[in-house]
């Protein structure tokens, strides 16, 4: 007797028939009804009675089912446990940009402390571009980054998209405005994130390829101190949506002409990972939506 043999069983119970059992576990009807063969070989019962009405367990099959989600049971905590030991005192080095630290990482940690509570996380705020490179030179285990296309030499995930608004205090001449272009915000003075910024280098050449001016009056990764800027009126900035709370004195205004940036998870292609680094990748591939606010995944 095998634990497969076990959720094969669990999975025939759970779904009536094998061809349902089958579709579900992604495996073929003839592996399923040997392994109900095997089983009821190995301890001489029938577990299962045919009928008219398909597969109906027999009063073995019945305590033997009981049993089975026993184990299973067990075995699932002994296996979540183990991989609380192998964890412990494990380290995963994860690079966000500061603008993605305010939008996904309180959601994120919640996540990694439930799925890895003997582990740690250790983050490194700082721009996309710059985590990229703390990536590739293996500084770092992976990193949430914003980019606009695929980045050659690195893997990644994509989580969802994130557009691009243009905030304006509400004295400034744009706040009454629906939307706006990109060249319409020529020559006012901007408050930009470092310049080792995704969107910092992305407005940069956005500006460039209209023939537009640029003006830049601060570079600064503290988003607080943009938020004050803006709302006193001294410069208008270009942020991720929702990266700054909504308030009255702040006029949030769509770009028309800038696409949704991507929000990805990149980690070294072919580098050997910690089993806890490992493990935290294919958590968040798995967890699907539902990352943080103004994150978008209906397009992906």
């Amino acid at each position: 007797m095998k634990l497969t043999q076990l959720r094969y069983f669990q999975g025939i119970c759970r779904w009536g028939s094998l061809s349902r059992a089958a579709r579900e576990l992604y495996i073929s009807q003839s592996v399923l009804s040997g392994t109900i063969k095997e089983l009821e070989e190995e301890f001489g019962v029938l577990l299962f009675s045919r009928s008219g009405r398909g597969l109906v367990l027999t009063k073995e099959g019945e305590f033997f089912l009981g049993e089975a989600e026993s184990l299973l049971e067990h075995a699932d905590q002994m296996e979540e446990r183990m991989r609380q030991f192998k964890n412990a005192g494990q380290t995963v080095h994860l690079g966000v940009s500061p603008m993605l630290s305010v939008l996904l990482f309180p959601r994120l940690l919640a996540r990694f402390q439930r799925a890895f509570p003997a582990a740690k996380l250790e983050l490194t705020e700082g721009g996309s571009l710059a985590n990229i490179a703390r990536v590739e030179d293996g500084t770092l285990d992976a990193a949430v980054i914003s980019c606009g296309e695929e980045l050659p030499g690195l893997d990644s995930w994509v989580l969802g998209t994130l557009n691009i608004r243009f905030f304006v205090g509400r004295s400034h001449p744009l706040a009454g405005r629906r939307s706006l272009r990109v060249e319409e915000a020529a020559g006012i003075p901007l408050a930009l994130l470092g310049e080792d910024s995704f969107l910092t280098n992305y407005m940069e050449e956005q500006f460039k390829i209209r023939g537009a001016k640029l003006n830049a009056v601060l570079y600064t990764n503290q988003l607080a101190a943009v938020g004050q800027i803006v709302r006193e009126g001294t410069a208008a900035a270009f942020l991720f949506e929702g990266v700054l709370p909504p308030e009255p004195e702040v006029a949030v205004i769509p770009v028309e002409d800038l696409p949704a940036a991507r929000v990805c998870l990149v980690w070294k292609e072919g580098r050997k990972l910690s089993p806890c680094a490992g493990q935290f990748i294919r958590m968040v591939k798995e967890a699907g939506g539902d990352w943080g606010p103004g994150l978008s995944t209906s397009v992906l």
